[in-house]
C-alpha cells in the first residue's frame, strides 16, 4: 500500500476509534469497524489483530459486540478455514439503530432509580419528621415528573421506524 493511502487509512481508523470512544463505545470496536468498513475483502480475526496490533482477545470480545449490533457480520472464505469478516456499510442504519438502542437502555437504567427513589421514599416516609415529610414531597413531585418523562420518551420511541434514517 501507497505510504499516503496507508495514512490516510491509519488515520481513519485512529479517528473512528476516537469517535466511538467520545459516543460511550469501545474504542477498540470503533477502530474495528472502521477496519472492516475500508477493506474491500474480508478480514480474518488474525488478520484484525496484526493490523491494528491488539490483542486476539480484544478483537474477539469487540468483533461479537460489533456482530450484535448489526455493524459486522462473519462470512464463509471459500479454501479458508479461519472466520472472516466484513462490515455493514449502512453507518446511518448503524447509528440510528445505536442510537435507539442507547436510549432504550437509559431511560430504562433510569426508570429503575426512580422507582427505587421512590420506595424508599415510601418504605421511610413514617420516619420523617414535619420537615423531611415536605422535603420527600417534594422529591416525589420532581421523580414525578421525571417519570412522566420517560414515559413520553418510550411512546415516542416505539413510535418511530427503525428505518427512520435510513
Amino acid at each position: 500500500m501507497n505510504s499516503e493511502l496507508e495514512k490516510a487509512h491509519d488515520y481513519f481508523i485512529e479517528t473512528a476509534g476516537r469517535l466511538s470512544k467520545s459516543m460511550g463505545l469501545n474504542e477498540i470496536a470503533g477502530q474495528l469497524y472502521a477496519l472492516l468498513y475500508l477493506s474491500p475483502e474480508p478480514i480474518s480475526l488474525n488478520e484484525m489483530v496484526g493490523k491494528l496490533k491488539i490483542s486476539k482477545a480484544s478483537a474477539s470480545v469487540n468483533i461479537r459486540a460489533l456482530e450484535g449490533w448489526g455493524a459486522a457480520k462473519k462470512i464463509w472464505v471459500k479454501g479458508n478455514r479461519r472466520d472472516h469478516y466484513i462490515a455493514d456499510r449502512d453507518v446511518w442504519k448503524i447509528a440510528s439503530n445505536r442510537l435507539k438502542v442507547g436510549l432504550e437502555r437509559r431511560i430504562s437504567e433510569a426508570n429503575g432509580a426512580v422507582g427505587q427513589v421512590e420506595k424508599m421514599l415510601k418504605d421511610s416516609e413514617k420516619k420523617f419528621n414535619d420537615e423531611n415529610k415536605k422535603l420527600a414531597r417534594t422529591y416525589m413531585e420532581r421523580i414525578k415528573t421525571v417519570r412522566k418523562m420517560s414515559e413520553r420518551l418510550e411512546k415516542l420511541l416505539k413510535l418511530l421506524p427503525t428505518d427512520l434514517l435510513e
